[in-house]
């Protein structure tokens, strides 16, 4: 179960932008028209609770899985990044995935994320904050794709064996594995 999401609770611009720069752009400019967010200042906070009702609203809609899952990609190519992780690698940035995301954010109780290490080339990730779950898919691939070195084969994977907070589990669990 996702946890409440709190009045004070803000996401930062940089990542809000990928809801205005990703690769379904044309799908979500309704939404973007309807809360007032066509020009997002990177710099500026703005409310969590927004930005989660867009990414439900879009999910709701045909091709939502799609679009959240490109929405991820692009904050994990626009999030906040401190310099010396810029060119880490992706076992690295997935062990910092609850720092970062709470980097991305201020106020409230946003959740964690935890990782977990399979192997050399496997991490799982237990996640239990505020997003939907394809959006979180999307996140973890874009990490992958900006992360691993230019042509490594990866695949990222939902545990199905343990019901995702989307479909009323408790933590929604991604593996991330590669070559």
């Amino acid at each position: 179960m996702r946890p409440p999401i709190e009045a004070e609770t803000e996401t930062i611009g940089q990542s809000m932008l990928s809801i205005v720069e990703n690769i379904q752009h044309d799908d979500i400019q309704p939404y973007l028209d309807k809360y007032n967010l066509n020009t997002i200042d990177p710099q500026k906070w703005y409310s969590a609770r927004n930005f989660i009702a867009i990414l439900n609203e879009i999910g709701a809609d045909n091709g939502g899985m799609m679009n959240l899952v490109a929405i991820g990609m692009a904050v994990a190519q626009k999030m906040l990044m401190p310099p010396e992780l810029v060119n880490a690698p992706l076992s690295t940035i997935l062990f910092l995935w609850n720092d970062l995301y709470h980097l991305q954010h201020r106020n409230g109780q946003i959740g964690e994320v935890k990782a977990e290490q399979i192997n050399d080339h496997h991490i799982r990730t237990i996640h239990t904050h505020l997003y939907p779950d394809d959006f979180t898919y999307g996140l973890a691939y874009g990490m992958a794709k900006r992360f691993l070195p230019p042509g490594t084969v990866f695949r990222v994977t939902y545990d199905s064996s343990v019901p995702r907070i989307d479909e009323g589990g408790d933590v929604t669990i991604i593996d991330v594995e590669w070559n």
